[in-house]
């Protein structure tokens, strides 16, 4: 057996603490993410518009880029056995995501993982030029479509009032579990139709990209392509972060209002960001990639988290839907960003504390050795 590479769990590890970064808002402070009151002072602004550039949009390409990138360790050969245990991997991160996004957070990417996953299959076996073409056509349809709504959310001047967000803030800060369940089913029809605008076009690109990666062994040896994540790590923050900072001026600069209050502009600014968001993404694999390189020992505390990263992407939202629920510790609306952005790294930090000692006795997270005992039970016929 291939021993294990490490780069890969570098990356996914640092990925888990950026995705929770984004999600705690939601989870913590309104169903639309910050609002005003969250960033009332300058230090919650601060901390707002950091995470906001930083974080938003970018983290998720880095893990949809890993998912294509351990489907070709998962498929191998393609022959009809390993179609049928990625068949069932993506039918169990199915049903764990529609878990999660009904008792937990309605913002659940594995659902979008799992059905973007069987596209994935139908260019698994093309050649590598199929499957960049592939990604060009997606990608340049996914920019296209983002800059229509951008440019309707510019022409949408006033704010709006979305009844239905006003509705489950209120179930969030006041029901039972139940009550929460249902609420988040309600909103489901509006929160998935905002992801697959917003997400699966860019999230299908990196699945290719990352398939495209693992044929050619890019994570594997980092030190021998040194030089290319130097680059990386150059132009994609030399250029995304000027550009993140740009978008997200207008839409957490000084006075600048957000969630339901916030303008047309707001909201053009913010479709514009998750267009560019790739840009900063690739800086941040290049970047991650030569420090692993020149000084591992500053990735070794995330390892555990890479190679758990089911389980901590999970536990990440029942750690947090514990403290803001009402029927948990009740501080849904009660916080500002900057406590909000510290209950998340607290959150994550005990999970990859968590995971550092379960990996001593165990080989896999508790629920990747689940989902490992249903891909891989007999299969009849075969």
């Amino acid at each position: 057996m291939l021993p294990r590479q490490l780069l890969p769990d570098q990356l996914r590890g640092l990925a888990l603490l950026g995705i929770v970064l984004v999600n705690a808002p939601f989870l913590g402070i309104s169903g639309s993410g910050y609002d005003n009151s969250a960033i009332d002072t300058t230090l919650d602004r601060v901390v707002a518009f950091l995470v906001t550039m930083l974080a938003q949009g970018k983290f998720y390409l880095i893990f949809s880029f890993l998912f294509g990138y351990s489907a070709l360790f998962i498929l191998k050969d393609d022959g009809k056995i390993r179609r049928v245990i990625y068949r069932r991997r993506l039918v169990a991160l199915l049903l764990l995501g529609i878990v999660h996004l009904v008792f937990f957070f309605v913002g659940d990417i594995l659902v979008s993982y799992a059905i973007l996953g069987f596209g994935l299959l139908l260019v698994f076996a093309r050649p590598d030029q199929v499957v960049a073409r592939v990604a060009i056509v997606v990608g340049a349809f996914t920019s296209f479509i983002l800059l229509v709504f951008a440019a309707l959310a510019l022409a949408l001047a006033q704010p709006s009032s979305n009844s239905g967000i006003q509705n489950y803030n209120e179930v969030m800060a006041t029901g039972n579990f139940l009550d929460q369940a249902l609420s988040r089913i309600q909103v489901i029809p509006e929160v998935l139709a905002a992801i697959v605008v917003v997400q699966w076009g860019f999230t299908f690109v990196a699945f290719c990209l990352g398939l495209l990666a693992a044929r050619h062994q890019l994570l594997a040896e980092p030190h021998n392509r040194e030089e290319q994540f130097r680059r990386a790590a150059i132009w994609g923050l030399g250029l995304g972060l000027p550009l993140q900072f740009a978008t997200t001026w207008f839409i957490l600069g000084p006075g600048r209002a957000v969630g339901e209050q916030a303008d047309g502009l707001s909201g053009a600014a913010s479709v514009l960001g998750i267009l560019v968001a790739p840009v900063l993404t690739v800086g941040y694999i290049g970047a991650i990639a030569v420090i692993s390189v020149r000084a591992p020992a500053l990735l070794r505390a995330v390892v555990p988290a890479g190679r758990t990263s089911l389980t901590v992407y999970l536990g990440e939202s029942v750690l947090l839907t514990i403290a803001f629920s009402a029927w948990g510790l009740g501080l849904f609306g009660q916080l500002g960003a900057m406590s909000v952005t510290l209950l998340a790294i607290f959150s994550w930090a005990i999970l990859v504390l968590t995971m550092t000692l379960w990996l001593r006795r165990f080989s896999q997270g508790p629920l990747e050795a689940l989902t490992a005992r249903y891909v891989k039970r007999p299969t009849r016929g075969l």
